[in-house]
């Protein structure tokens, strides 16, 4: 066999190494992640699905939401970031003309907390807006997001952790326009025990309700809804609905009476699919090494929710 044809056969094996490599693709089905995110991208009419791969966000891309090819890392973390644990909870949404992913980190002597990551692309990479939590540095702090209402300022919304003020709380913080500072003092919007569907939890040598992933939707009849997940009485975890009477962020909040979904899921959040359906995802077991992404279509009939399995 001659040199020539050696080289072509190494050229063709690479080849195909590399496009299997490139083209394995997940069933959501297979996808043990929590607290799934997926971001609908319109431009490339792709979603993106974060990881959690600590020092490390994976990110995941799909055209049908039922099959997943990794891409590679969003975000790597810089031996000089702050944070060096946790990598929680990664979020990613567009605002202006780029993308913004806030995830919840620690470090040793630093109370957990949400850092703004920046970048050009929903699939990264993404890099830290300034080097420290937006979330405040006295309090343990989880789950923050970015919301904007109609008159568009910028809100840090993240969860007052329970295991720090037994009862958990929603709160919400005034951002700037370019994200990197906040405004005035945060505001609080909730808390677990006023639902009626919630139930203590015991950790860490101390017990409490728990509040995780709030996410914001403006219902079909206008309503401001917020989705959020805690624990039910009977130790569930569980997606909740809170509605804000007065149409806006600061509320106040009334909870339903019941929770969206029995399958022991949540940390959820609801997206449009390309052809303009509600969606949910979210993850069920809660309990690893079950845990797998849930994705289902959602009804929203007159602001009332249901998840269609």
């Amino acid at each position: 066999m001659s040199n020539s044809t050696i080289k072509g056969f190494q050229c063709l094996i690479a080849l195909l190494v590399l496009f299997t490599t490139t083209t394995a693709q997940v069933k959501t089905s297979d996808l043990s992640i929590r607290d799934p995110f997926i971001f609908t991208h319109i431009a490339d009419s792709t979603y993106y699905l974060y990881a959690n791969e600590r020092p490390r966000i994976a990110v995941y891309k799909s055209k049908d939401l039922g099959h997943w090819e990794k891409m590679g890392f969003a975000f790597e973390a810089p031996e000089n970031f702050w944070g060096k644990q946790d990598f929680w909870a990664p979020d990613v949404y567009a605002w202006g003309k780029k993308f913004y992913m806030f995830t919840t980190f620690s470090a040793p002597g630093i109370k957990r907390g949400t850092s703004i990551l920046i970048g050009d692309h929903p699939a990264g990479p993404f890099t830290p807006l300034v080097n420290h939590a937006a979330t405040p540095d006295s309090n343990l702090c989880l789950d923050g997001m970015l919301y904007a209402g109609k008159d568009s300022q910028p809100w840090l919304v993240y969860c007052w952790e329970w295991l720090e003020v037994k009862d958990g709380r929603i709160m919400a913080q005034r951002l700037s326009r370019d994200l990197k500072t906040t405004k005035g003092k945060p505001i609080e919007l909730l808390r677990a025990g006023d639902a009626p569907w919630t139930g203590p939890v015991k950790g860490h040598n101390t017990e409490g309700i728990v509040t995780d992933g709030p996410f914001f939707h403006r219902a079909s009849n206008g309503e401001l809804l917020m989705i959020w997940s805690s624990f039910t009485k009977g130790g569930k975890y569980a997606i909740g609905v809170a509605r804000s009477e007065s149409g806006e962020l600061k509320g106040p909040w009334k909870h339903d009476a019941e929770p969206l979904n029995t399958d022991d899921g949540g940390h959820a959040m609801l997206f449009r699919d390309f052809s303009g359906q509600l969606r949910i995802s979210y993850h069920a077991p809660n309990g690893a090494p079950h845990t797998r992404v849930r994705i289902y279509k959602v009804t929203d009939v007159n602001g009332k929710l249901k998840i269609v399995l």
